[in-house]
């Protein structure tokens, strides 16, 4: 069987007025997890327009895209193209879990949630000409999943080919964070098995890594036992973490030891009442200067996560924040609008 499956490019990342560097920083790993439940006699084409020009010249039997919210109308554009020379159209990520509805017309089947349990099932029943119309996730569990299909990642066209998912989801609930939208009805927060994800690693060739967990550091127990099983590797890594995270017992101490150099966190915002009206409890009451002098005695440079636009904003938030980060000597920031993503909270 032919299948393709594709990964349309961002709104933003076409647009003139960003650094297309930042979407080629790492290959995205979700339809290579999913290719793993192929067979081993299917012809498998997974392309992502991040990195090089689609053709779509071509008919096969099946075409499974994944949908973010700023490559929607892509999305679509290329599932009604494809259903229209005949291919099997699979629709599933964020935003077709968030509006099911909208995502239907352009579809054979679309598919609610993570795709480890209904993935497999969608091919048994494609395969004995029986698909439905809806795949909706009830097993949350990735202990035993397969390898990632990394041969079918080409990864000369990434600046940090060796990205990596050890976990899914984050045990935090945030008004304004699409998570919730997509791990509805069951656990939000789960992980693989340790020697799994330590085998994963020991499959990377170079020493960067590039952890693309929502927060690597949320189950203590099995970050401190992937960071002990990880010293020795000689690796150099990024991962994601809370300000809680950080300051609670020696977690960070062992990433470090460990390799890790660089961390994305979610400050998002000075104001106690933004937090508070954002659920991001994470962040309450914790000190943002001393989870800043931890990380900076351990030589882990800082990405801030920040939003603007909460309710307790005034005017001087811009300058306020960026002073502040400067002041922090933070390594890096991005900065987003507060933008009601459809499912969530906010």
């Amino acid at each position: 069987m032919k299948i393709k499956m594709i990964l349309p490019a961002l709104m933003e990342a076409k647009s003139p007025f960003w650094r297309p560097i930042k979407y080629s920083l790492f290959p995205p790993l979700g339809l290579a997890t999913l290719a793993a439940y192929c067979n081993d006699d299917d012809e498998i084409n997974l392309q992502d327009e991040h990195v090089e020009e689609l053709n779509t010249d071509d008919s096969p039997d099946l075409v499974v895209i994944q949908v973010y919210i700023t490559n929607a109308y892509r999305a679509y554009a290329l599932a009604d193209h494809y259903r229209k020379k005949g291919s099997y159209v699979c629709l599933g990520g964020l935003h077709v879990s968030s509006l099911p509805d909208e995502a239907m017309p352009h579809a054979d089947s679309i598919f609610i949630g993570p795709g480890e349990d209904t993935f497999p099932q969608f091919l048994r029943d494609f395969r004995n000409k029986c698909p439905k119309k809806m795949y909706l996730n009830s097993q949350r569990n990735i202990e035993h999943i397969p390898p990632i299909r990394r041969d079918l990642i080409k990864r000369h066209l990434y600046f940090v080919p060796n990205s990596i998912v050890v976990s899914r989801g984050c045990p935090h609930h945030c008004n304004f964070c699409y998570k919730d939208a997509f791990f509805e009805g069951g656990k939000s927060f789960y992980t693989q098995r340790v020697d799994a994800a330590l085998a994963e690693i020991d499959r990377l060739p170079g020493r960067h890594l590039y952890f693309l967990d929502d927060h690597l550091l949320g189950n203590q127990k099995f970050s401190a036992a992937l960071f002990e099983g990880m010293k020795g590797m000689n690796r150099v890594f990024q991962g994601a973490s809370t300000v809680d995270a950080i300051l609670r017992c020696d977690l960070i101490e062992k990433a470090a030891a460990a390799g890790l150099r660089s961390i994305f966190i979610g400050f998002e915002t000075l104001s106690e009442s933004n937090l508070s009206q954002s659920n991001k409890k994470q962040n309450l009451g914790k000190d943002y200067n001393a989870a800043i002098r931890r990380l900076h005695s351990l030589g882990i440079m800082i990405n801030g996560s920040f939003v603007f636009g909460l309710d307790d904003d005034g005017k001087d938030v811009f300058k306020r924040t960026v002073d502040w980060a400067v002041q922090q000597g933070i390594t890096t920031s991005t900065f987003h609008i507060l933008t009601p993503y459809p499912g969530t909270r906010l």
